[in-house]
């Protein structure tokens, strides 16, 4: 009986790291045609940029929050429209009490 050097659960862990790959180059090819494609007007480039990006975000962590950021601001600038429709203005500065306290020269009291 021949010796294994790696078992079954090695194996699926390479197979699950192999496909991850695969996903990201991917993702990365079909986000980067779509970018190019986009001033063509044979295809239109949003249609691969799209899938791209779902792939990128499905594998990597700071394209989904590229992403919520991008989609909390574009929620942000339309409720301040609406607030504006509405008569009220909205100052995108923080508040004082938001602000944390300046730091204090003297020795911290007990």
């Amino acid at each position: 009986m021949p010796l294994r050097w790696w078992t079954a659960s090695d194996l699926e862990t390479g197979r699950r790291r192999a496909w991850s790959l695969v996903r990201v180059i991917t993702g990365w090819i079909l986000t980067i045609a779509g970018l190019v494609l986009i001033p063509v007007p044979v295809l239109p480039g949003f249609l691969l940029v799209i899938p791209g990006v779902a792939l990128l975000a499905a594998e990597s962590r700071w394209v989904r929050r590229l992403l919520r950021r991008m989609r909390d601001h574009r929620l942000l600038r339309r409720a301040m429209r609406e607030a504006e429709k509405a008569g009220l203005r909205i100052e995108e500065e923080p508040d004082e009490s938001d602000r944390p306290p300046p730091p204090s020269s003297g020795p911290p009291s007990a």
